[in-house]
């Protein structure tokens, strides 16, 4: 009774006085009631307030558009609160307000129709329909509905195209879904009415594709919600139309005449190169020809040719759609996403080819970084593969194509190094391969063409760069520190020469863990390239990069099942052929002038397949007959050089990361590599020096131990034994001397008496081989040891000085304790002191007498003597010694990097016997006589070595050189400085 009295009381008189003056503050006030008013308990009231409403608004018709719009409004108010339970009902309604915007018949909206009136008309379609139960939406989809929906369809699609008022065309989109029953409200599960609606209305779909496309790419002023909704409302209706049912499914007939009439059609579309209907009803503007058009749609409906003729023409409206699936907007990429995904699980035999189009953008996205758009991708994508899923053949048929399609083209991506399509190309292989399952991706890579093809494509992808820093040397003495370890992290040698982007090498990564995650597949394509190994391959280095991702990458659940790919990598890795390459190329630039040009030119054969053998430069530069002799492949270009010091530092790459992979498991090898990583640690080669720094530190830490000192003090006694044999074989062996450079740095003051029978033997090659090879290697262990006495002797002072000191103290005390018991007891002690020498004079003799004198004599001389002898010094101080006098001669080799490190030498000899003057100043005077022939020297490395030794010399033995450098030194000082300063002022002024 309250619902009936409000409509008598209040809206009744509103409506009633509107009726009389039709005004807008009256129908403004009607407006208001009806919102209060309550239409589901008084149902019978909407019929006595729409039928005057309506015919009032057909007075107003063309008369006042401000009152219309407002009518509309309040017919809209009363249908949004009832369901329309009358066929008729809803087709008066919705020809009364299609003929406020539009003629009958016509082909265009009225003109000079203001917005508002617009967009409510808009609003009150769509209510209707969505307010219509699905009993009358079946009776009113009908060939009789035809004409009223195409009107409707057309004024709708002509909003959605000229409009600029946005919140008309966002009206217009989505009462164009509601017409299409596909809105949110609609019943996506009511198969038989959607039918329905895709059986009247499809013959409008070519107009309303093509618009929706523009409007969908139009510029992104028009905002993301517009943008979205044309999305959303193209792959509803699309969906809707394209859905298979039982009338319209498409059955693949495999028999002789299924055969030529299919073979003919194509013929006849050949030579025939007609328009389509879908093109010509989205091109054609005369309305003659649009009413045939139609007509012959409508008779024919939605058979088989009508799908692929149709779907033959949607193809460019899917090409041009998938810009969506890397746009920048998450509710654009979702609507998207959610169009091909439902394209693809409703519509998926009536779609044609365009299925692969949509599958490789689901693919794609199911990479997305937004989770919600790519767990809905993988999700479709797991729904297609399962056993007994309608499209699970058609799956596997357009899946072997995508991944032919991918594989054929990246090579050329890959090439272009355009990093924007390189990532496109790159995370959609990746897409397919981590949703394809187990079962499809062994049916895909058990095919050899297939496996070589995704391989040669990974090895491609990571093709690393040689350039001329590979080459660079330091002459200086490293050590192994945290700080280097953090830049050599960096990986500083992998210079991919196409991938320019992080995340490219990223997702290349990606791609080689899901295959090493792949049971069967991990194996298989790690046998493969194992194959390219064995056959010397010029992108062993790639590979390496390749296998160590696919074996490394692996989830830790699953450690130890896989751990047999690490295994055969480390065998591979640590074969002797991977770490004796030559470092350096020859040095022709040292050739004469008059040489043949053939000595200039590189011809060198089989560069990359000569890269892995041991090189040594066998020319005499002098000698163009030995010359001519030797293989020319035997000789080591640059490329070669920069080649072998890449393939060296991926070696050390590869060790060090499956150290860190296998943890404290790696000890089983740590006896096969460890000499191998010390030695390269040593080399003079910036990069494979980063390298090797890298693997030492990774195989510490993989072994948990808290420094690399405590890694080499481990296995002191291996390393003896192993520089030992080396040394006993070849006495000049290199790498010996290399080894031991690097473990002297990297131990303690403990390792010390473990090596010194090592270093007893270099010092004994070093004083009878002048002229050896060895001399630098020699100078740098020299070095070395001179460091590591220094730093020995630091930390044992520290040592020392953190001990208290009380042993003085106690000595005192105990001192005061002895005097004051004599004190106690005077008595007793002078009693005790006579009877004791009285007892000693009765007991002498004159014999005993006279041996107490010559004993007395033979002690005294003894003593004298004992204080001309000299205590022994520490046997580090004589091997400091010993290394000072070897070392000088090296002063004045011509050699410049014997000149360095010799000098180098003294500067750390001279303090570690500051200590010990009697020693310093005979062997500063000895080494005083080469460093002043140094200072006539205009090599800048050389002098600024002098000058730092001439500054420790003026440390710790300054009375003995003041007045030598004022005499000797200084004057070649004042040379040098002359000279430079016209150099100086000459490339200033010419600056």
């Amino acid at each position: 009774m309250a619902s009936f009295e409000q409509f008598v009381l209040k809206v009744k008189p509103t409506l009633d006085m509107f009726l009389r003056v039709p005004h807008k503050e009256h129908l403004e006030r009607l407006r208001y009631e009806l919102l209060q008013f309550n239409f589901r308990e008084m149902k019978i009231f909407h019929v006595q307030i729409l039928a005057p409403l309506v015919l009032k608004l057909e007075e107003l018709n063309g008369v006042n558009q401000d009152l219309m719009s407002c009518v509309l409004d309040c017919i809209r108010i009363v249908m949004s609160k009832l369901y329309i339970d009358d066929v008729q009902e809803l087709r008066t309604l919705l020809v009364i307000v299609l003929k406020q915007i539009r003629e009958s018949g016509a082909t265009k909206v009225r003109p000079n129709l203001s917005e508002e009136l617009k967009l409510v008309s808009v609003q009150c379609i769509g209510e209707a329909l969505r307010r219509s139960s699905s009993d009358v939406l079946e009776i009113f989809y009908t060939s009789e509905s035809a004409v009223l929906l195409g009107q409707i369809l057309l004024s709708l699609v002509e909003f959605i195209e000229n409009e600029n008022y946005r919140k008309l065309v966002i009206s217009s989109l989505e009462c164009l879904m509601i017409i299409f029953y596909v809105h949110d409200e609609a019943e996506f599960t009511d198969v038989v009415l959607r039918n329905q609606v895709a059986n009247t209305v499809f013959i409008y779909i070519p107009k309303i594709v093509t618009i929706l496309i523009k409007t969908s790419l139009a510029d992104e002023k028009l905002g993301e919600t517009l943008k979205s909704t044309a999305i959303k409302a193209l792959g509803r209706i699309l969906c809707v139309i394209f859905e298979k049912s039982d009338d319209v499914l498409i059955e693949h007939n495999y028999d002789k005449k299924e055969f030529k009439s299919l073979i003919n059609k194509a013929l006849q579309q050949k030579s025939e190169s007609h328009k389509s209907d879908f093109e010509m009803a989205s091109h054609t503007k005369r309305r003659e020809g649009i009413e045939q058009l139609l007509e012959k749609m409508r008779s024919i409906g939605r058979t088989k040719q009508w799908f692929e003729e149709t779907s033959r023409a949607l193809r460019a409206v899917y090409t041009r759609a998938s810009v969506f699936r890397s746009h920048d907007s998450v509710r654009i990429r979702t609507e998207y996403a959610r169009m091909c995904c439902t394209l693809m699980e409703r519509c998926a035999y009536n779609l044609g080819e365009n299925y692969l189009n949509l599958l490789e953008n689901v693919v794609a996205m199911s990479e997305d970084e937004d989770k919600h758009i790519s767990k809905m991708c993988t999700t479709t994508l797991s729904q297609l593969q399962l056993l007994g899923n309608a499209n699970e053949s058609l799956f596997d048929e357009y899946a072997d194509i995508l991944f032919d399609e991918h594989l054929a083209k990246m090579p050329r991506i890959i090439s272009r190094s355009i990093d924007a399509e390189q990532y496109a190309e790159l995370i959609s292989l990746k897409g397919f391969l981590k949703n394809l399952s187990i079962s499809r991706m062994n049916c895909l890579l058990l095919v050899p063409k297939n496996l070589e093809m995704l391989c040669r494509c990974l090895i491609s992808a990571v093709d690393l760069k040689l350039y001329r820093d590979l080459l660079t040397e330091a002459y200086a003495i490293r050590e192994v520190v945290l700080a280097d370890y953090a830049e050599s992290a960096k990986l500083g040698w992998r210079q991919y020469k196409h991938l320019s982007s992080a995340r490219c090498v990223n997702l290349v990564k990606d791609i080689c863990v899901i295959l090493g995650n792949t049971k069967g597949i991990n194996r298989l394509v790690y046998d493969f390239l194992l194959e390219l190994l064995t056959q010397n391959h010029e992108t062993m280095n790639e590979i390496f990069l390749i296998m160590l991702w696919i074996g490394t990458g692996v989830e830790r659940r699953k450690h130890m099942n896989y751990a047999e790919l690490v295994e055969i990598l480390l065998e591979e890795i640590l074969d002797e052929k991977h770490w004796h390459l030559a470092l350096r190329p020859d040095a022709s630039w040292r050739l004469k002038v008059d040489k043949p040009t053939d000595w200039f030119v590189d011809k060198t054969p089989g560069l990359y397949e000569s890269a892995i053998e041991i090189r040594t430069q066998n020319v005499d530069s002098d000698d163009e007959n030995d010359f001519n002799e030797v293989n020319k492949s035997q000789r080591v270009t640059i490329l070669d050089a920069e080649f072998n010091v890449l393939h060296t530092c991926i070696a050390l790459d590869v060790l060090g990361h499956c150290a860190t992979y296998y943890g404290d498991r790696f000890d089983r090898y740590i006896f096969r590599c460890l000499h191998k990583v010390l030695l390269k640690v040593s080399c003079s080669n910036t990069m494979v020096y980063q390298a090797a720094n890298f693997c030492l530190v990774s195989i510490q830490k993989a072994l948990k131990f808290a420094e690399v000192t405590h890694l080499i003090e481990t296995h002191t006694d291996y390393l003896n034994y192993h520089l030992n044999t080396i040394l006993k074989r070849s006495p000049e062996s290199h790498a010996a001397v290399d080894i031991l450079t690097v473990v002297l740095q990297l131990s303690t003051r403990r390792a010390l008496p473990h090596l010194e029978n090592i270093f007893q033997t270099i010092y004994n090659e070093c004083s009878k081989s002048q002229q050896s090879e060895n001399i630098n290697a020699y100078l740098r262990v020299f070095s070395a040891f001179l460091k590591h006495v220094a730093r020995w002797q630091a930390t044992s002072n520290a040592e020392v000085a953190a001990i208290p000191m009380q042993i003085e103290q106690a000595q005192e005390e105990d001192l005061l304790q002895n005097w004051l018991d004599l004190l106690e007891k005077p008595s007793t002690f002078i009693e005790n002191e006579e009877a004791n020498v009285e007892g000693e004079t009765n007991s002498k003799t004159p014999t005993d007498s006279t041996e107490d004198v010559e004993m007395k004599t033979e002690e005294f001389e003894a003593a004298q003597e004992g204080e001309d002898v000299k205590p022994p010094l520490p046997r580090y101080i004589q091997m400091v010694k010993d290394i000072i006098t070897q070392v000088l001669k090296f002063v004045s080799f011509a050699d410049k990097t014997h000149q360095i490190l010799a000098l180098e030498c003294l500067i750390s000899c001279v303090p570690l016997l500051h200590d010990y003057e009697d020693e310093l100043l005979p062997l500063v005077h000895l080494m005083w006589s080469p460093l002043v022939e140094k200072f006539r020297n205009n090599d800048a490395v050389v002098l600024n070595r002098c000058f730092t030794l001439l500054n420790v010399l003026a440390t710790h033995a300054k009375e003995f050189i003041l007045k030598r450098s004022l005499d000797d030194v200084i004057p070649s000082l004042k040379e040098f400085l002359r000279k430079a300063s016209k150099t100086s002022m000459t490339e200033t002024i010419a600056a």
